[in-house]
């Protein structure tokens, strides 16, 4: 089986944490506002006989349309903070279900698990034999095509990011990052996305460098993809340490190894191939 670093689904398991945190402090910023206007405005009423009744009137609508704007605009901020959250909570679901295939890959495969590099999140990167993938898990509904311009679409409509650009942003980032700490080598990079709950109707190079796979397919994907220049097993070690070295950079990334046995190896006693290798392998 693979060694697998990391806990997939951390870092939209965090930020699912802090949308809960950022509704609970909206929810107590509009309770404070709400209540010093209706402070404010039992204080006119008490008030009535020194102020006159015209100005009482007019102060009291002012207040009451701010209390009407600030609700209606509290209500639509938290739907939405509500909806990310669920969001996050769905993808985190997606992620683990594409774990759980990736340990099963065949020995010779290494796995990284929520990797924070300085162009991004990155879900899973695998790296083994056939090359280094990197790849961000959906856990979308319905049918996932492509927009003719190299881009997802959702249902027959556009979304609401541009994820193939992202995404492959993110892996050339990355790809540079590893070419400073493993510079003599230049292992095939690829991009995918994996569909955990979708059809996929996008075929191959319509959604420019970017694969768009079930997750069934994900593991047959991997290990029979031909290239025309395999990794050896020493390539392997060392482009993994490359990227545990980006991990190490994320204070929350989990420097543990997740054994056939189920069992946790500290990091520390993981071996992995020295950080050299001779030119021309």
């Amino acid at each position: 089986m693979a060694k697998v670093l990391g806990e997939s689904g951390r870092y939209v398991t965090e930020e699912a944490v802090r949308k809960i945190r950022q509704i609970w402090t909206l929810g107590f910023v509009v309770v404070a506002l709400m209540s010093a206007i209706w402070g404010f405005m039992a204080s006119l009423l008490l008030r009535n006989g020194k102020i006159p009744a015209h100005i009482v009137t007019l102060v009291a609508l002012i207040l009451g349309l701010a209390i009407w704007m600030l609700w209606k605009w509290s209500d639509r901020k938290l739907n939405t903070l509500e909806r990310e959250r669920m969001q996050m909570r769905k993808g985190a679901t997606g992620e683990t279900v594409v774990a759980i295939t990736l340990g099963d890959l065949p020995e010779g495969y290494r796995v990284i698990h929520d990797l924070t590099t300085p162009s991004g999140n990155l879900d899973h990167v695998v790296i083994g034999p056939t090359g280094v993938f990197i790849i961000e898990t959906k856990n979308w509904r319905g049918v996932v095509a492509a927009d003719g311009n190299e881009e997802l679409m959702l249902n027959g409509k556009p979304t609401d990011k541009r994820c193939v650009s992202q995404l492959i942003g993110r892996m050339m980032g990355t790809r540079d990052e590893i070419k400073l700490l493993a510079p003599d080598l230049n292992p095939y990079f690829l991009a995918l996305f994996v569909f955990t709950s979708a059809r996929v109707d996008a075929n191959w190079g319509t959604t420019g460098k970017a694969l768009c796979l079930r997750d069934n397919q994900l593991f047959d994907f991997i290990v029979d993809e031909k290239r025309n220049k395999k990794l050896t097993r020493q390539e392997v070690d060392i482009l993994a340490q490359a990227f545990l070295k980006l991990a190490r950079k994320d204070a929350g990334f989990c420097e543990s190894e997740a054994g056939t046995s189920g069992q946790t190896v500290p990091s520390g006693q993981i071996k992995l191939a020295p950080a050299h290798i001779h030119k021309g392998i």
